[in-house]
């Protein structure tokens, strides 16, 4: 049994953040986090996160402030990352390959990944991707080494990225499709306290996929993969929602979300509309510190 299965099993109350995908609308999610690190807040240890989600919780555990929020709004708005046209050519809309190699060789971008390793040996980060072959959510513990590849398997948007991300003897793509809000994950680990950031305001129901696959359906009218992938989506979604809602009588579950719908999209944003949902994230978060430590502070009187 491997050190990190002992540890989940020795250290059964965890406190876990989760973090809802979204696009460039992980810039709100950004904003968040950011003023959590502004406070030096960090009282969770366990986080997980699907796509931009993932992302934001990456440089959340590194402590590097402002590095989502930069990575989103300069990498993800130059030309050439998001190109619509490139479909008929049967290339990929979004050049997440151009993106991982900025993020892995540019000074500017690179994370200090020196002291990752015993870090999620103490607070366990999972990013969740979507199996191809079953596709049934998988749910990744990178490494210093994975961390990139992982995040890249949990970001590769079906239909838009058309390469494969192959990790093990499987190809994986974005974990929004299979588990949206990982909710129920961070239960099963032994999180009784939950914080969820979501993308979307209050508990409106779809994170975009819902919205895509039925498009990409109506497209291949007969594809049973697409439609399974509709269906288990739906599935993961509503039960997400009714945890959030309704959770176990052991668990309590905070929800951040936009008070109003965000100005960005998933891709081909504004510089300005990107900038207004970090200021409203940023807001949001400054706000919502004082009322995580008191949710915290109860629960743990408990």
């Amino acid at each position: 049994m491997s050190s990190r299965k002992i540890q989940q099993q020795n250290n059964k109350e965890r406190i876990a953040i989760v973090a809802e995908g979204g696009g460039q609308r992980g810039i709100f999610t950004a904003g968040v986090l950011d003023a959590f690190q502004q406070h030096q807040f960090q009282p969770f240890n366990l986080a997980i996160g699907v796509s931009s989600g993932a992302q934001n919780l990456l440089s959340y555990w590194l402590g590097e402030q402002g590095y989502a929020r930069r990575a989103i709004q300069e990498l993800t708005t130059r030309p050439g990352f998001f190109v619509p046209y490139r479909w008929l050519m049967a290339r990929s809309v979004v050049d997440l390959d151009n993106y991982f190699a900025q993020v892995e060789s540019h000074p500017e971008f690179r994370l200090p990944l020196e002291q990752f390793d015993p870090m999620v040996q103490r607070k366990p980060l999972v990013f969740v991707a979507t199996s191809k072959r079953s596709g049934q959510p998988v749910y990744l513990e990178p490494t210093a080494e994975t961390v990139m590849e992982h995040l890249k398997a949990s970001s590769a948007v079906p239909f838009l990225y058309q390469k494969s991300v192959v990790i093990g003897d499987d190809e994986l793509f974005d974990g929004g499709v299979a588990d949206p809000v990982p909710v129920k994950r961070a239960y099963a680990m032994g999180a009784r306290r939950i914080v969820v950031i979501r993308t979307l305001p209050g508990r409106k129901i779809g994170s975009g996929w819902r919205e895509r696959l039925q498009l990409a359906l109506r497209k291949q009218k007969l594809n049973p993969q697409l439609a399974q992938l509709l269906e288990n989506h739906e599935h993961s979604f509503d039960s997400a929602t009714d945890f959030i809602c309704d959770p176990p009588s052991d668990a309590t579950v905070l929800e951040i979300s936009p008070p109003e719908p965000l100005h960005s999209q998933t891709f081909g944003s504004s510089s300005e509309e990107l900038i207004h949902d970090y200021e409203l994230g940023l807001a949001v978060g400054q706000k919502t510190i004082a009322k995580v430590k008191h949710w915290i502070d109860i629960q743990s009187a408990q």
